[in-house]
């Protein structure tokens, strides 16, 4: 039964494996997104990515995801690569895990079509931008602190 924890430690210590996640995410969330709203025009209508609606409107989806799965990819394993020697690499593990949580949360919203719970999928996506700004600030402030 070891197999599971040096499996999860594995895909954690690879910052190559853990940025697949937040690019699985994206392509589940607009999946969800397709499969649940009724045509086209709900999406033209009440999607929240400014990106998605010009995508859809142009007829430009497939090229419009791969550039976003490959965004995704290279942003998080751009980020994790430089973190990876650093203490600062769990937060940016848990960062591109609640990136791809909220997009997942936000291609199930299409279910649910509630306020509340995009206001939530909102707040998670605010919460993400805090959390990055705050860790950076942090590391630059202790990088000044420690260089004088």
């Amino acid at each position: 039964m070891q197999i599971i924890p040096v499996l999860f430690r594995r895909i954690y210590d690879t910052p190559a494996y853990v940025a697949l996640i937040p690019s699985l995410a994206v392509i589940l969330d607009y999946s969800l997104t397709f499969f649940l709203a009724e045509n086209t025009g709900m999406i033209l209508q009440w999607e929240a990515s400014p990106l998605v609606r010009f995508a859809v409107a142009h007829n430009i989806i497939a090229v419009y995801l791969v550039a976003i799965v490959l965004f995704y990819y290279g942003a998080a394993y751009a980020v994790l690569r430089i973190l990876r020697p650093t203490r600062y690499y769990q937060y940016g593990v848990v960062l591109v895990l609640l990136v791809s949580v909220t997009h997942v949360l936000g291609g199930m919203s299409w279910q649910f079509r509630n306020a509340w719970y995009s206001d939530g999928i909102f707040t998670l996506s605010v919460l993400s931008i805090i959390i990055a700004v705050c860790l950076f600030g942090y590391a630059f402030i202790r990088q000044e602190h420690l260089s004088t």
